[in-house]
């Protein structure tokens, strides 16, 4: 039975839960690999996740993006190549033998970008300027949030600086059980490179297609029977 006391408490409970809500987000802490040659690194990226994501949808998250990161460290690993920073790595490989088109990000200034490594290298240098910005929380909080069309989808940035590494995510297509860990990789991969400012069409030749592409087939080359179009709704 509710007691007097109860009784007087129960406003200032209704108060309380009006404006000082459960919380929307809770926050996740992802390990940073540390490639060779590069310094300066956070420990960690930091998401906040929406809440309406269960367990283990968000540790299914935090395993593609540990995945994602893995993809870039080889490649600045590569790339350094024992200090003349002027390897190919196997990403900028295969995205040179099939991107042509869409190279420069939206905010770039200087030289052409001409092809598929270069776009790959100054990319993949943003996602570290990214990265740093993020764990060392320069940047706005980065946002993991539910949608329900599509499967992972990213606004591109227009400039270079404190930009938030946010997405959001419809479940259910990202944990079909159709869907394997490099199709999620290079999905969370494409939203990446519209954080780093590359648009879309999501077509073949175009960088942001191509590059995520070479995630998924694990920078092998294209063949017969396999075709990139089947793929392409992994990409918003």
């Amino acid at each position: 039975m509710t007691n007097f006391r109860d009784l007087l408490l129960l406003p200032f409970k209704i108060l309380q839960r009006i404006f000082s809500p459960e919380p929307v987000f809770t926050e996740i802490a992802i390990p940073v690999p540390q490639p060779l040659g590069l310094t300066n690194l956070p420990d960690n990226i930091y998401f906040d996740v929406h809440t309406n994501f269960t367990p283990a949808q968000v540790q299914l998250l935090r395993d593609t993006i540990s995945g994602v990161l893995q993809y870039w460290a080889v490649h600045m690993s590569q790339r350094w190549a024992g200090g003349t920073n002027t390897g190919v790595s196997q990403l900028a490989a295969c995205a040179n033998t099939y991107a042509t088109r869409n190279l420069e990000p939206i905010w770039h200034q200087g030289p052409p970008i001409t092809n598929g490594a270069m776009a790959t290298n100054v990319a993949m240098n943003q996602l570290t300027r990214m990265i740093r910005d993020n764990g060392f929380r320069r940047a706005p909080r980065a946002r993991i949030t539910p949608r329900s069309t599509g499967t992972v989808f990213a606004t591109t940035a227009i400039s270079q600086n404190t930009i938030p590494l946010s997405f959001s995510v419809n479940m259910a297509n990202f944990q079909r059980p159709d869907v394997n860990a490099a199709i999620r990789q290079g999905s969370i991969f494409h939203a990446f490179l519209h954080r780093a400012g590359f648009y879309d069409p999501k077509t073949s030749t175009y960088f942001i297609s191509e590059a995520p592409m070479c995630v998924i087939r694990g920078y092998q080359p294209k063949v017969p029977g396999f075709n990139d179009a089947n793929f392409y709704n992994f990409f918003d």
